[in-house]
């Protein structure tokens, strides 16, 4: 069994077409994107970046989850 990273945006589910051949890889990668936008957020606020950009980029804040394909 293969697993599918599926990303959720704007609260829809969006297949990414990674595939993965465990469930902890996958649920690594899901981690790793976490992590890319917390850097990104991270480096906005070391910026000073104005509230309604970091408000921007607060919003684009993206979650996933892995769910079992063949």
């Amino acid at each position: 069994m293969k697993w599918l990273l599926v990303v959720i945006i704007a609260n829809s589910p969006v297949e990414t077409n990674l595939k993965f051949d465990t469930l902890q890889e996958c649920l690594s990668a899901e981690s790793e994107m976490r992590q890319q936008w917390a850097n990104t957020f991270n480096k906005a606020l070391k910026q000073d970046l104005p509230k309604e950009s970091l408000d921007m980029i607060s919003g684009q804040m993206t979650s996933g989850t892995c769910i079992p394909t063949k």
